[in-house]
């Protein structure tokens, strides 16, 4: 075997002074990276917006100003208007006050200065992506497409028997639909409902 291939088999590799400081410098760097983190994490604290966290048995309650979303708001049952318009930080109280319902949206003009508020419902994909129902007699053909097990052909029955009875008075009158049985409508009932008010 000859000397040259001998000694690159058998080299060693050798590392410089600088080299090996170096990477001792990387390895303290990277040790200290997670002590950083856990003292930035400790004098920076996250503060929950007041009302925006969910509690059990809160309404979901939407405020716009103009036609920008300022947030949803969860509040506990029995909360009026000017309750939650204060807690919001909105600086200024409705007219009228009353007590708010599940779903609602609460849209304020606040440039016209006469402090009224418009309460319609929060949309359909919206109420949905929070876990909420959506009217049955309110609901386009659009909204209903949004609820899983709806398809066109189901969306379009539907509509045909909400204009056949007037209305819904109850959510098993679904089940005159074929292809609606019980377990169908169980599902369905987590995403329709019927509102009484409008009966």
């Amino acid at each position: 075997m000859r000397l040259s291939i001998w000694q690159r088999k058998n080299s060693f590799m050798t590392i410089s002074e600088s080299k090996i400081k170096g990477l001792i410098a990387i390895c303290l760097i990277l040790a200290i990276i997670p002590f950083i983190h856990f003292f930035y994490q400790s004098f920076h604290k996250y503060k929950i917006p007041v009302l925006t966290d969910q509690c059990d048995n809160c309404m979901a309650i939407e405020i716009v100003t103009g036609d920008q979303s300022v947030g949803v708001y969860f509040v506990p049952p029995g909360t009026t208007v000017n309750r939650l318009l204060k807690s919001a930080g909105m600086g200024w109280q409705a007219n009228k006050d009353f007590h708010l319902k599940e779903g609602m949206r609460l849209t304020i003009d606040s440039a016209s200065g006469n402090k009224d508020v418009v309460v319609s419902e929060i949309p359909a994909a919206d109420r949905l992506s929070l876990g909420l129902p959506i009217d049955i007699n309110q609901a386009t053909e659009d909204d209903l497409l949004l609820i899983k097990g709806i398809g066109p052909a189901t969306a379009q029955k539907i509509l045909d028997l909400r204009k056949k009875i007037n209305r819904f008075k109850d959510i098993k009158q679904l089940m005159e639909i074929k292809g609606i049985k019980e377990k169908k409508l169980a599902e369905l009932q987590k995403y329709l409902y019927v509102d009484d008010l409008k009966k």
